[in-house]
């Protein structure tokens, strides 16, 4: 296929300035995206998942994988307002599903998981 033929395909912002002074470029305005303050009560909640979760990581029964996943959950629980709220809620899911499979021992970790869950999403 030559040039000539290829489709005219074009992925993200195109810009085109003719003259002017001062620009400064694309401004996107796409709403709070991380950095946002969470109210006391549900980051204090986060906090305590972060402490369950690492409790729970520690212990041995865990298959290497499960104990891995609640490793990769340990930075969105621990700094949950500088991820962005669909991460936060991600996280949260992945927990409680892991949480529920695991039984009795992530009891702690599905509650608080499907508490956060709760009031971040309505």
């Amino acid at each position: 296929m030559s040039d000539n033929e290829r489709p005219n395909v074009q992925y993200g912002d195109r810009v085109t300035i003719h003259g002017g002074s001062n620009n400064v470029g694309i401004q996107h305005n796409n709403g709070p995206v991380g950095g946002e303050a969470l109210p006391p009560e549900v980051a204090a909640l986060f906090s305590r998942l972060a402490d369950v979760v690492t409790e729970l990581a520690r212990d041995g029964r865990l298959r290497e994988a499960d104990r891995q996943s609640l490793a990769e959950a340990l930075p969105v629980l621990n700094s949950p307002a500088a991820e962005e709220p669909g991460r936060r809620r991600n996280t949260l899911l992945l927990l409680a599903g892991l949480a529920q499979s695991l039984g009795e021992a992530a009891a702690p970790a599905l509650g608080l998981a499907n508490q956060l869950l709760a009031l971040i999403s309505g």
